[in-house]
């Protein structure tokens, strides 16, 4: 049995064969054997895994104690960076007996990663070309990339919780003839489970026509998509509509809630967001209800309060990939703020436990600084660019900047002439302030194409505060 080539469903299709034909990274695993393992681990762990995902507290509580407290003995006698890491803060191997135990161990970052040899990031019985030792890499977008040694279980691993979240979407419509359809420069998971659960990759949309053309031959159950698309996409929102997806859903860029239910009515399918790390995979999930759940049973994940403000806090986000034998990620600080809100007795209306994020708002250095020394999260601004700008039709695309002076912004775009977007400006000007609780000064800069950033992901919200302090 040869694997089924899922690229090459192109229909004579010029655009989508041109799109199509890069190389992933996950391509250096995504072998007939390991597909075949994943699907014989899908069908015995299927049920199983969507039942985890509504357990209580007590449950979870149980189950994470044990693992985390297995990986981080396994990190302490295995891995000479964390054994030299832990035993500077009085770490002994079985010193892990509760959460707490948990949260009083060193965090890590990339910056200290920074310093870090990766010979000393591996555990010292493996060895790094083996077979069935898989490498990759995070984008760098933070300016910082990280190599990530995975090895068969780690990748099986990453794509049942990849399928868990597409057949938690779908419901019975997740059969074995479905397509997923996925635009990124990555995919995460196999390309098909032995020909069963096909996915067709497509890392640009170069023609909307042909785009929307393909999706209809193929008629994907699930649609994968960077948030930047989502307006490309909208002369075709009947056909899009037609097509009865179950869900699309976004990720690797910044979108606001209002952006995703903006585009849920356009397409009159769920619009939800996946907020995930190429360090960790799967952190949490919006459901219908608008509520991130945090995955609880491959990593876990500690939501560590900031600030209150009313019923929900600012937290920073710590993330521990328990099951991982290769490269673990111990109390790993991706940098990310979030709100958050309920606790862990919290029951959401879509059946699950415990508390949620609320939105995540961004990276602390995306954050906008105001006169004051205060922090203002930049998904709380994008919010209000958005319910001004996205149904704009007299506005394209957008991004606003705040320069060093913190006091004067830029609002560059692409569209109208400027008089035709002054109204919704001067409304948006007066919100604004409103958030950063300061007088500001607001540019308006018609261009014609945003500029490029730094890495392939969409910013709309650029701050240049920090780059004079």
């Amino acid at each position: 049995m040869k694997k089924l080539d899922t690229q090459s469903f192109t229909f004579g299709l010029e655009s989508i064969h041109k799109n199509s034909r890069m190389t992933l990274q996950e391509d250096c695993y995504d072998t007939l054997d390991i597909q075949r393992h994943i699907r014989r681990r899908w069908h015995q762990e299927r049920d199983t895994l969507i039942a985890r995902s509504y357990w209580t507290d007590a449950q979870k509580k149980e189950y994470v104690l044990q693992h985390l407290a297995g990986v981080v003995d396994y990190a302490f006698n295995q891995i000479p960076f964390y054994h030299e890491y832990y035993k500077a803060s009085g770490y002994e191997t079985g010193a892990l007996r509760s959460l707490a135990d948990f949260e009083s161990i060193p965090t890590l970052d990339k910056n200290i990663l920074r310093s870090v040899q990766t010979k000393d990031f591996i555990p010292r019985s493996l060895a790094a070309e083996a077979p069935e030792m898989f490498w990759s890499s995070t984008s760098g977008s933070s300016g910082v990339a990280l190599s990530i040694l995975s090895d068969l279980d780690s990748v099986s691993d990453n794509s049942l919780t990849y399928y868990r979240m597409f057949q938690r979407l779908s419901g019975p419509a997740f059969s074995a003839d479905r397509w997923i359809y996925n635009i990124h420069h990555i995919r995460s998971w196999v390309s098909s489970m032995s020909g069963d659960y096909p996915t067709f990759t497509l890392n640009d949309i170069a023609d909307v026509e042909q785009f929307v053309l393909h999706m209809e031959l193929l008629r994907p159950v699930i649609l994968n998509i960077l948030p930047s698309y989502l307006p490309v996409m909208e002369p075709y929102a009947r056909r899009i509509a037609q097509l009865q997806l179950k869900a699309i859903i976004t990720n690797s860029e910044a979108s606001s809630r209002h952006e995703r239910e903006h585009y849920s009515s356009i397409y009159q399918t769920p619009v939800l967001d996946e907020y995930s790390s190429e360090e960790i995979g799967i952190i949490a999930l919006e459901c219908p209800y608008r509520h991130y759940h945090p995955e609880f049973d491959f990593a876990h994940v500690e939501l560590k309060d900031l600030s209150r403000t009313g019923s929900s806090a600012l937290a920073t986000v710590y993330c521990t990939d328990f099951m991982c034998r290769t490269m673990p990620f111990i109390r790993y600080d991706h940098g990310d703020i979030v709100s958050v809100a309920g606790n862990d007795s919290s029951l959401c209306k879509c059946g699950k436990h415990g508390r949620t994020i609320e939105r995540v708002e961004g990276r602390k250095d995306d954050c906008l600084q105001t006169t004051g020394n205060h922090y203002v999260p930049a998904a709380a601004v994008t919010n209000a660019l958005d319910s001004f700008f996205n149904a704009d039709p007299n506005v394209s695309s957008f991004r606003l900047i705040q320069r060093a002076t913190l006091i004067d912004f830029v609002f560059m775009y692409t569209g109208a002439d400027t008089e035709q977007i002054s109204p919704s400006l001067r409304a948006f000007l007066v919100q604004l302030q409103t958030l950063l609780k300061m007088p500001v000064q607001l540019k308006i800069e018609r261009v014609a194409a945003l500029p490029d950033t730094s890495s392939y992901k969409r910013k709309k919200i650029i701050s240049e505060a920090r780059k004079n302090g």
